[in-house]
């Protein structure tokens, strides 16, 4: 399984077509709330919105409980002792990536600095892991 980040998953929703060859089941690649967030927060209209929330159901969905939270308060908190700055939403879905040990998609340079301090985290890369 491989956890999408919404950098890929947006390059994907104006290109359906190359979606539809990713064969994309419940059991291959998933997605996580701050994923889901993300693109619902860019989303044009209502329209969109239901068709992203369509969209999700064909996604095994990665739930985050208040430990996950903690986790990624904590994973900041050593990134930042580090030098190290990235987003609460890139640290969560990278949290959430660890949590359930399976690579994530993304094309995000935050996740790169994230690796540095964590090599925990699995990055897939042009159909590699990283």
């Amino acid at each position: 399984m491989i956890l999408f980040d919404t950098n890929v998953l947006v390059d994907y929703w104006r290109q359906p077509e190359k979606l539809l060859e990713l064969k994309i089941t419940p059991d291959k690649f998933a997605l996580c709330g701050a994923v889901r967030a993300e693109l619902l927060h860019g989303a044009r209209d209502d329209e969109e919105i239901d068709k992203m929330l369509a969209f999700f159901q064909g996604f095994e969905n990665l739930v985050n409980d208040d430990y996950d939270w903690d986790g990624c308060g904590m994973l900041l908190n050593t990134l930042r002792s580090n030098g190290i700055h990235v987003p609460t939403i890139d640290a969560m879905i990278a949290f959430t990536a660890m949590k359930y040990d399976i690579p994530l998609w993304t094309r995000d340079k935050h996740f790169k600095f994230i690796l540095g301090l964590y090599p925990e985290l699995k990055l897939y890369e042009d159909g590699t892991v990283a």
